[in-house]
């Protein structure tokens, strides 16, 4: 069997949300679904950022890392 090359490959992905959170939310199920069909991959959230359609602006965000899901009422435990 021929022996298996390595490659980087970088991907564009548009994804509509409410806000910053919920954004950060969709990506990293994105990639999680990717790894989940694909085991040999190694996905990664590099960069997230706004940018409104047929706007040329863009804002980057500070925070990319996986968002803990929010608990809604649940009682504190203390």
């Amino acid at each position: 069997m021929k022996e298996q090359k390595r490659y980087a490959v970088q991907l564009d992905v548009y994804v509509w949300a409410e806000d910053d959170y919920l954004a950060r939310k969709e990506a990293h199920k994105l990639a999680d679904e990717i790894d989940e069909k694909n085991p040999n991959a190694r996905t990664n959230v590099t960069e997230i950022g706004e940018q409104p359609f047929a706007s040329l602006g863009y804002r980057k965000l500070d925070d990319i890392s996986k968002p803990i899901p929010k608990i809604k009422d649940e009682p504190l435990p203390f």
